[in-house]
């Protein structure tokens, strides 16, 4: 009887530590949606962004649209698996998508636009993107 015990009791802990684990798995996969979306769907969610907060053209739309889609497209090369990422690679590309995008829109956009990167430049600090240190131009890693 007292072997019955603990091998219930055993079992009933074996139970609890695989729906535990099981559960710890889905959420850290929950925990990057955009790691589940293939360039073209993060690509049109940027998009969307960009159409709600500068209230873009249908024109515009198009254009933008080829613009990430590219883009989003080449961040995924330069993100080998298996090997680090080239931060300067992506880094030049961001600044070639906000040129090209930059062209696109009114002086009024562009204003608006400008905020929004700002606030990703901002918001990316808690990743541990490299950001400048107030009052210069510089990243810690420049200097």
């Amino acid at each position: 009887m007292k072997t019955l015990k603990k091998v219930t009791r055993l079992a009933f802990v074996f139970a609890l530590f695989l729906l535990g684990t099981t559960a710890f798995a889905q959420q850290a996969n929950s925990s990057n949606p955009r790691a589940s979306l293939t360039a073209e769907q993060r690509a049109q969610a940027q998009v969307q962004r960009y159409q709600k907060q500068l209230n873009l053209t249908p024109e515009q739309t198009v254009k933008i649209t080829a613009i990430v889609t590219a883009s989003v497209q080449e961040m995924d090369k330069l993100r080998t698996p298996g090997t680090r990422p080239d931060r300067q690679a992506m880094q030049a590309e961001a600044q070639k998508r906000a040129q090209e995008i930059n062209a696109i829109l009114t002086p009024a956009q562009q204003e608006k636009f400008a905020a929004m990167l700002a606030k990703q430049m901002e918001q990316g600090q808690g990743r541990g993107g490299r950001q400048p240190i107030k009052g210069t131009n510089k990243t810690k890693g420049d200097i």
